[in-house]
């Protein structure tokens, strides 16, 4: 079963450190459209069992490049891998040793850079404990529309728990409970998204991203972000510190989607800089 997962961030995500008793490996290969990329770099986390939450799983990212720090449990950065430049897949292994989730994704799919696959994989775990999973996964050769692919690899690699949360430290002199004007400004940027209007789009960012308006691409993503975006919001807090001001939000929409918002201020108007949603599992 093949299920569409494609987002389309602004701004950075959350950064974690982590440590482990010992390094994570992968080697393999996954061909995309006629395309190989090198599996090198392996990520492994738990996750609740979407069927059952009082069973864990354990969430393995295989992919070509390095993953920004603290990206493997922040599900927004993972969909917005392709966007980066990054290739790899995801499974997600049940107490039963068996996958009940797989996802393929890589800039080099022709019209959706992320999709799931789901019980067409081999997979041997070779270990699988508490704090480690190691093992061989692969699919043959396969399509789905005009899309080929097929990977294999070897992987070990410590299963991380997600560090605390820092939360986001507000400067400067407080907003008032819905925002003020800045978020006034940020509620225009999202109703020029809704509409898909790109010349009301260009007056509700900062000078510094309107470049990106002009990529031939991005009018193609338009849908994808209007439809990812959060149809209903609330801000939980914020703050103004000089021309920059933090919005603190929350997606009524989905349980767990927190973001945070950073509009500058240019010319005397509010304008979007930088916009991070990280949604966290249970």
């Amino acid at each position: 079963m093949f299920t569409r997962r494609i987002a389309l961030v602004f701004g950075a995500v959350l950064l974690f450190g982590a440590s482990a008793a010992f390094a994570a490996m992968a080697k393999g290969t996954l061909t995309v459209n006629g395309k190989t990329f090198n599996l090198k770099n392996a990520y492994a986390t738990n996750r609740k069992n979407p069927f059952d939450k009082k069973k864990t799983d354990v969430v393995v990212i295989l992919t070509d490049k390095e993953l920004k720090p603290g990206a493997q449990f922040d599900e927004f950065a993972l969909m917005s891998l392709p966007d980066e430049g990054i290739s790899g897949i995801s499974f997600e292994v049940d107490a039963d040793k068996r996958i009940n989730s797989g996802t393929l994704f890589s800039p080099s799919f022709k019209k959706m850079k992320q999709f799931s696959s789901t019980g067409n994989q081999k997979l041997d775990l070779t270990a699988s404990t508490k704090d480690r999973i190691a093992g061989t996964i692969s699919i043959k050769p396969d399509t789905f529309f005009e899309e080929s692919f097929q990977y294999s690899a070897t992987f070990d690699a410590p299963i991380l728990a997600k560090p605390p949360e820092k939360p986001v430290v507000l400067k400067g002199t407080p907003l008032p409970a819905d925002g003020g004007e800045p978020a006034k400004a940020w509620q225009a940027h999202r109703k020029a998204i809704a509409s898909g209007d790109i010349a009301a789009i260009r007056k509700t960012i900062a000078a510094e991203h309107v470049k990106d308006l002009d990529d031939p691409d991005f009018k193609k993503m338009l849908p994808l972000m209007k439809e990812m975006q959060p149809k209903k919001v609330k801000i939980t807090g914020g703050s103004i510190d000089g021309d920059t001001a933090t919005l603190l939000v929350k997606n009524l929409d989905e349980k767990n989607s927190t973001g945070t918002v950073t509009m500058r201020r240019e010319g005397g108007q509010w304008k979007l800089a930088k916009e991070a949603w990280k949604t966290t599992s249970e």
